[in-house]
């Protein structure tokens, strides 16, 4: 009927998502779970969501929860970190014959595969962070990596606008330092780890030392 009224082919692809859920359930407003894009965002930035989005196979039931949004965040945020204090090349263009490449552009031709695609940027990164703590040249990853990224949409900002944007201000990062130290002074370990544990999904990484 589409394609009679107007005069021609309707789409080109179909594609059947996976439902939204909250906490495993389905979403609904009858149940009174329902939410918006807007709603996330108004706590979460756009490329953390952006990267749930995709984290899973869009045909996978997307299950919504601020440990899974955290998780999220925390996985991009060590994207960043390996791309940290590297001069990019903004118009990188790869070999034909990068082997990355070609493993990406396989496991997105497969059903559309995100899941796949984004654990080749983590095998990058993996490469890159070890390179740059050997001091080796890893440029030809680093730019593999955002070149790769940037197709999902992600890895668009600037390293240090990311960091800022995502950690708490000072004041309260400094607040929750002081009362880990507290709690480790107190031998209150479950609180300890918890306080360490929300400062890691802003990006700050607490070393203990012995």
């Amino acid at each position: 009927q589409s394609c009679c009224a107007h005069h021609g082919k309707y789409v080109n692809t179909w594609m059947h998502s996976g439902m939204v859920q909250v906490d495993k359930v389905k979403m609904s407003k009858s149940l009174n779970n329902f939410f918006t894009i807007k709603d996330v965002l108004d706590v979460y930035d756009s490329e953390s969501v952006r990267y749930f989005l995709i984290s899973g196979h869009y045909r996978s039931q997307l299950n919504y929860s601020i440990d899974n949004l955290d998780a999220a965040k925390t996985a991009l945020t060590r994207l960043y970190q390996a791309i940290s204090e590297l001069d990019t090349d903004m118009n990188y263009i790869p070999q034909t014959d990068n082997n990355y490449i070609k493993r990406y552009d396989l496991v997105m031709a497969d059903d559309f595969n995100t899941p796949e695609a984004i654990a080749i940027l983590f095998e990058l990164a993996h490469i890159v962070n070890r390179k740059k703590q050997a001091k080796e040249d890893c440029m030809i990853e680093v730019n593999t990596l955002m070149f790769l990224a940037k197709r999902l949409g992600l890895l668009y900002q600037n390293v240090g606008d990311f960091f800022k944007g995502t950690a708490e201000n000072s004041q309260q990062i400094d607040k929750l330092v002081k009362q880990r130290e507290q709690a480790r002074s107190d031998k209150n370990w479950v609180l300890a780890d918890q306080i360490r544990d929300q400062l890691a999904v802003d990006g700050i990484e607490i070393l203990d030392g012995t």
